[in-house]
């Protein structure tokens, strides 16, 4: 069921919700993930589902729930929410609960022994790349003048900018393109290191043992990012608009052998891939 998502105030939405579970049988659990959405829109909704569960990654929103998912990793995990949940609320916290698709938990079964060397990059930074990100990593791999190594750079639904891309890096044929890709997996598995931005995206990379580099592009990438880095499973380069080629540069031309192989067996460790069935 779809709701009108143009001015839809959360009091507007939370009727309109209303409505659709009134005329459904009744409802076991009410799931919600949407940061307009607070304690007070769960509250009006109590009455009429016998459990909400809450989808949240903040650890500073109050909530009236019955079960909170929070996959992120923090610092100080077993905190998080401390009053600002019922007493009684249940919670998943933690990237041992992450959502990740099959096919990551599949091709994490036969993993090949990664080696230390950086033989192919992925990079990719989600669905938008408001500050050009991409082509600063393209211009720091094309400074490295590493013609063996292979780039698989996947774009998303709202990057604007591939044709640049293509005009600027058409000589080099070790640079392969990868539109709204389907097979996200697969080529994290193919990949030596991965560049991009924080997120979700990080307990994909963890699953398949796959070390980055990661640049913050969101405030709530920013705790996340840092804790992740901290446990020594990728390399922090912090806040996307203070970052140059160059810096890009610097960081993959300082990992060596034994670093890369540290940050993967970290990330194996850190995510095993059945979130969703604990969940």
């Amino acid at each position: 069921h779809y709701l009108p998502n143009k001015d839809l105030e959360w009091k507007n939405d939370a009727e309109k919700t209303i409505k659709i579970i009134n005329n459904l049988d009744p409802v076991d659990w009410l799931v919600v993930d949407n940061y307009e959405l607070n304690h007070t829109w769960e509250t009006i909704l109590k009455p009429y589902t016998k459990k909400i569960m809450v989808i949240d990654d903040m650890t500073k929103r109050k909530h009236n729930c019955d079960l909170i998912l929070d996959q992120n990793f923090y610092t100080n995990m077993k905190k998080g929410y401390d009053g600002l949940i019922p007493h009684n609320c249940k919670k998943l916290i933690g990237p041992k609960f992450a959502l990740l698709r099959k096919d990551f938990l599949r091709l994490r079964k036969n993993l090949r022994k990664r080696d230390g060397k950086i033989k192919r990059i992925i990079v990719s930074f989600g669905s938008s790349d408001p500050t050009n990100e991409i082509m600063k990593v393209l211009d720091a791999i094309n400074q490295l003048d590493n013609k063996q190594m292979k780039v698989d750079i996947v774009l998303g639904i709202s990057d604007k900018t591939p044709n640049n891309m293509k005009k600027l890096f058409s000589n080099k044929s070790n640079i392969n393109y990868h539109y709204q890709s389907t097979k996200i997996a697969h080529l994290m598995k193919k990949a030596d290191l991965s560049i991009g931005s924080g997120g979700s995206t990080t307990w994909e990379r963890c699953c398949l043992g796959l070390p980055s580099i990661v640049s913050i592009s969101a405030t709530n990438q920013k705790k996340l990012t840092q804790a992740v880095a901290k446990k020594g499973c990728s390399i922090n380069l912090g806040l996307v608009n203070k970052l140059s080629s160059k810096d890009y540069q610097k960081a993959i031309s300082s990992i060596d052998s034994l670093m890369l192989i540290r940050m993967s067996q970290k990330c194996i460790q850190l995510v095993d891939g059945n979130g969703v069935y604990r969940v």
